[in-house]
């Protein structure tokens, strides 16, 4: 068994340039046909090796019960010597951000019965079938650091995948929240039960050009969805290669801050109970708030604490939950003359990491003209460039590592 101590000895052992250690004890609990749960410790292990050509660094993560601390911590320096790159020293390490990651209710008793209260959650409906996986994760961490850092925390995390049947079709309901209260698992299921229904009537695809009124599920596509293309614009690696759709400083889109809501986007990581939230990073780096988009302009990176050094600024713990200000469009309102199309339910997103474009297929839409249904369909967008512009509603969500408007309008699209 791999114990902190041990580690930490071997790591003494090593010429290394600096190290952190993050000892996760996690009690897991999993409900569906066949309940069980377990108990594990999981080590990560960040070394960073000085040579005459620069410095390497070197991830490791390991189970407690596979290998041995020193044979650990060898293959750990040997992979930072052969991975160096361009020389940085460690930044002295701030304090940690402080934020409420345990629900009180999911964090006491026995987890597997705690697991459970959740699934009862799920409401049954007529008509409905309903398969549910509840997955509770309880885990204590402990970072301890070479100079002489070392803080500890705990958190929770629910995840609930439910798949909803009615006749030949189904929806998969995916919901994540650090507290029970806030998985919506009601809402989650009743707004797939409906869009069963509709699946049922379904007609065929019209192409054309439309208005287009992504809501929730299909906007949140898989996560962050469309969200996910400025994700990867704050990556600081491909930003340092010249490869990134813009750069810190200037808008993101041309006219971009010029629209009557120019967009803005903040990285929260210390958001209370949220998904991505976290007092320090995977390095050891303090996870702060930061600006990725200021009203249409790009304001920040992702910055690791090599990233955060070579650049001379502080790491931030890179991107967490992202938090979209709102906007004032009402969702029940439409554009005069043009038509509108309700997209409910994505089959599939794919986002292009270093261009925005976008293809979105449908699964479920809705023409908001005669409130006929209907399945398939495409979506060619460059999604920087169409957000940046699009009108956001005055309703917000919060659901997984995202708070923000439930519903954007694109005025301008073509459906194939």
């Amino acid at each position: 068994m791999i114990d902190r101590r041990s580690l930490v000895r071997a790591l003494g052992r090593e010429e290394l340039a600096d190290w952190v250690v993050i000892e996760r004890e996690q009690e897991l609990a999993v409900v569906e046909e066949v309940h069980r749960s377990e108990l594990r410790t999981r080590w990560q292990l960040t070394v960073h090796a000085d040579t005459p050509a620069g410095r390497g660094t070197a991830h490791v993560m390991v189970d407690a019960d596979e290998g041995d601390a020193d044979k650990v911590v060898e293959q750990a320096a040997v992979l930072a010597r052969l991975s160096v790159g361009p020389a940085w020293a460690t930044i002295p390490p701030s304090a940690p951000a402080r934020v409420d990651l345990a629900d009180p209710t999911l964090a006491t008793g026995e987890p597997l019965a705690a697991a459970a209260t959740i699934a009862r959650l799920i409401p049954r409906r007529p008509g409905a079938a309903i398969d549910v996986r509840v997955t509770l994760l309880r885990e204590h961490v402990t970072v301890q650091a070479r100079q002489s850092f070392h803080t500890e925390w705990s958190a929770t995390l629910a995840r609930v995948d439910a798949l909803v049947t009615q006749g030949a079709h189904a929806i998969a309901v995916a919901r994540e929240a650090r507290r029970a209260d806030q998985l919506e698992l009601v809402a989650g299921v009743d707004e797939a039960i409906a869009d069963l229904r509709r699946l049922a009537a379904a007609g065929a695809v019209v192409p054309g050009p439309c208005a287009v009124i992504l809501t929730a599920d299909a906007l949140l596509h898989g996560g962050l969805g469309v969200w996910e293309a400025f994700v990867t614009q704050a990556d600081p690696v491909v930003a340092r290669q010249g490869l990134t759709r813009y750069h810190e400083r200037a808008p993101i889109a041309a006219g971009a801050d010029a629209v009557a809501e120019p967009l803005s986007i903040t990285s929260d990581g210390a958001l209370p109970f949220g998904v991505r939230s976290s007092p320090l990073g995977d390095e050891g780096d303090a996870v702060r708030k930061f600006p990725l988009i200021t009203r249409g302009i790009a304001a920040g990176l992702a910055l690791t604490p090599r990233e955060a050094a070579l650049r001379q600024r502080d790491p931030n713990g890179g991107v967490r939950n992202l938090i979209v200000d709102a906007g004032t469009w009402d969702e029940k309102s439409t554009p005069d003359k043009t038509r509108v199309i309700e997209i409910r339910r994505l089959r599939g997103l794919e986002i292009d990491p270093y261009t925005g474009d976008a293809d979105l297929e449908l699964a479920l839409s809705i023409d908001r003209a005669t409130g006929a249904p209907f399945a398939g369909g495409t979506l060619r967008l460059d999604l920087i460039d169409v957000l940046a512009r699009a009108k956001r509603s005055a309703r917000t969500i919060r659901r997984g590592p995202y708070v923000g408007p439930a519903a954007v309008l694109i005025e301008r699209a073509d459906l194939i």
